[in-house]
């Protein structure tokens, strides 16, 4: 019979594990905040000008409520938006561990993301036209468990974005 020293499998009793909600998360850019803001802002520009466009082609008399209303609804869906932004900002960070990466989000709904460093497959920085022109990065951790529990941290600085990228594929390559 041949016995395996190297494993082992040491029971962890769920009061002594430091919860993950505790420890420090690195904060998102500050920029970031208003590419969400501008992103925003051009989804309202796009819905503004189908509309008008909608109300200028369409054959049909349209009744003043809607050709006032409708863009006023759009401004104060615009408008909540912008709050949203704003507060759920400061919820958004990302945690580096030992063996595992983190992300979590949130105003209403509270997401927290792990990947263990085992599940990884690929990993990517990429940007936007709009995170480009402000300078920021994002980096996506791709797993094996498809697009549900794939990660991505928006709002980096490029130099960040690619040594966490460089830090998870060293990671990957160690599990392989």
């Amino acid at each position: 019979m041949l016995v395996n020293e190297e494993f082992s499998n040491q029971v962890v009793l769920p009061d002594l594990l430091a919860p993950i909600e505790v420890q420090e998360f690195e904060d998102l850019e500050p920029k970031y905040k208003l590419v969400k803001q501008i992103s925003s802002a051009i989804v309202l520009i796009l819905a503004l000008v189908g509309f008008f466009l909608f109300v200028n082609f369409s054959s049909g008399d349209i009744p003043i409520k809607v050709i006032i209303g409708v863009p006023f609804i759009f401004v104060v869906l615009f408008v909540l938006k912008l709050v949203f932004v704003i507060l759920a900002f400061p919820k958004k960070g990302y945690l580096l561990r030992e063996q595992d990466i983190s992300y979590r989000s949130g105003l209403l709904i509270y997401k927290l993301t792990t990947i263990p460093f085992n599940r990884i497959q690929h990993v990517e920085v990429s940007q936007n036209i709009i995170e480009k022109s402000f300078g920021l990065s994002r980096v996506k951790v791709f797993t094996a468990g498809g697009s549900v529990s794939d990660l991505s941290i928006p709002g980096l600085l490029p130099d960040k974005a690619h040594q966490i990228e460089s830090f998870l594929l060293s990671k990957v390559s160690k599990h392989e």
